[in-house]
């Protein structure tokens, strides 16, 4: 049966309009192309950037490992055997007895390669938290195990409670529906504001 037995046509002829839709859409340029190669490789064969300007927790990092086991990976510039991104935890595993680290070998100019340690450490400034999510993490960790190797202690928690939660007013500071005493009166009408 075609449309027009039941008087379809004539209706999607009246009341249906076609429209033509025209767009451009603009493709994006492909990321650049990222030569790499994992290899674990001894740490005597890589070493931290002499130009990092971050400075890192060693000690929580070391915590981490001893907990965590080590995460990650070092990526590193072939061309100088410098760490662009994981310095801090290879010092760490090195602190920690470690005698290979994973790597990714990238093959970086010195221009590259300052550029990806420069992100690396700039992005993750510019990292922000959900401070309620945040705290409910590290009060089920808290609670079902320890804060062991999370890098966080019950200082941290405190505080990030204390920076979350709605402040204390001083004591003998007049709440809404007591008594407030005023410092002005109106003239006329004697409205106490």
């Amino acid at each position: 049966m075609s449309d027009d037995n039941f008087g379809l046509k004539s209706i999607r002829d009246r009341f249906v309009k076609p429209t033509e839709v025209s767009t451009t859409v603009e493709i994006p340029e492909a990321p650049p192309e990222t030569n790499q190669e994992y290899e674990i490789v001894s740490v005597n064969d890589i070493s931290p950037h002499p130009n990092n300007a971050r400075k890192g927790n060693i000690n929580a990092i070391r915590e981490s490992i001893k907990s965590n086991g080590f995460y990650g990976v070092c990526v590193v510039q072939r061309s100088s055997s410098h760490i662009l991104i994981g310095n801090h935890r290879y010092l760490a595993a090195v602190e920690e007895g470690l005698t290979e680290v994973p790597v990714i070998w990238v093959d970086k100019s010195d221009n590259e390669a300052r550029a990806m340690l420069l992100v690396d450490n700039r992005t993750s400034d510019l990292g922000t938290y959900d401070q309620e999510l945040l705290m409910q993490l590290l009060e089920d960790q808290n609670n079902e195990q320890d804060l062991l190797g999370t890098g966080w202690v019950e200082d941290d928690i405190s505080k990030l409670l204390d920076s979350i939660s709605d402040p204390e007013p001083p004591e003998g500071w007049a709440s809404f529906d007591e008594d407030l005493k005023t410092e002005h009166t109106c003239p006329k009408c004697g409205y106490e504001f």
